[in-house]
């Protein structure tokens, strides 16, 4: 659960991916992100992707590594988190560049009942200096994290088992990459148990890579979903992508 794909959806304008994200909940306006990446009078809408304006990128690019995948959520880091996001396709190219998504809840019920005694109760730090300086290791050229942001998104506890608050489904809340640590767990045993709780949620079984072609709209849950860009190749190829988030209930601790 937690993922919608919908094929050639034709808009006509971009008002028309505000009204239809809304139906989902408040769309948010992108405050934190360079005013360049936004889609003009549409600040709603930030543009992922390689294109560029006057030498410029005018979206968002994160080069995607092969391996390993970097499996999120959108900005757990911060609260109230993104309760779902929309990516349109605009660009795509002939191959590469697509999502992969892992349904989480699958995944948790996947879990022997001993690892579930096990991580049922802990609590995960999620941070966003965590999250850059993993960004840095990749990209060197990638600022450090101001001290203003740190102070805004300053580290954030988050249930490793979350209780939907519509489904009162169970899950795992594993953005791996934006975890630092296990709340009261040494350091070497916390990471290990998050890696392997990864490498079992992001199996086969459990994840679906969207293939995207110009047109395809594709919204998911944050809270019972994890998603991981691929790359593609981004010297002879444009990709670009428009991305709205929506607000609303938050997970639980299950």
């Amino acid at each position: 659960g937690g993922l919608l794909v919908l094929r050639d959806q034709a808009l006509e304008t971009p008002n028309d991916l505000c009204q239809f994200t809304a139906l989902f909940g408040e769309v948010e306006h992108n405050e934190k992100y360079d005013p360049r990446y936004l889609l003009p009078d549409y600040p709603e809408i930030l543009r992922i992707g390689n294109t560029m304006e006057n030498g410029q990128y005018n979206a968002l690019f994160i080069r995607a590594d092969p391996s390993p995948l970097l499996w999120h959520c959108d900005d757990s880091f911060r609260h109230p988190q993104p309760m779902g996001s929309c990516l349109y396709c605009v660009q795509a190219p002939p191959s590469g560049g697509e999502t992969g998504f892992a349904g989480m809840a699958a995944a948790y019920e996947g879990l022997s009942e001993t690892m579930k005694s096990r991580i049922d109760g802990l609590v995960t730090i999620h941070s966003y200096d965590h999250l850059n300086k993993l960004l840095r290791q990749r990209n060197p050229h990638r600022p450090p994290l101001s001290d203003a942001l740190k102070q805004e998104h300053p580290p954030i506890r988050r249930p490793l088992v979350a209780c939907h608050p519509v489904t009162q489904r169970k899950s795992l809340y594993l953005p791996l990459c934006h975890i630092e640590g296990i709340e009261g767990m040494a350091a070497t045993e916390g990471d290990a148990l998050l890696e392997e709780l990864q490498a079992h949620a992001v199996q086969e079984r459990y994840t679906y890579f969207q293939h995207w072609q110009p047109g395809d709209l594709v919204l998911w849950d944050n809270r019972c979903t994890l998603h991981a860009p691929t790359p593609f190749d981004d010297e002879n190829y444009s990709r670009l992508m428009y991305r709205l988030t929506v607000t609303g209930p938050q997970i639980s601790a299950a």
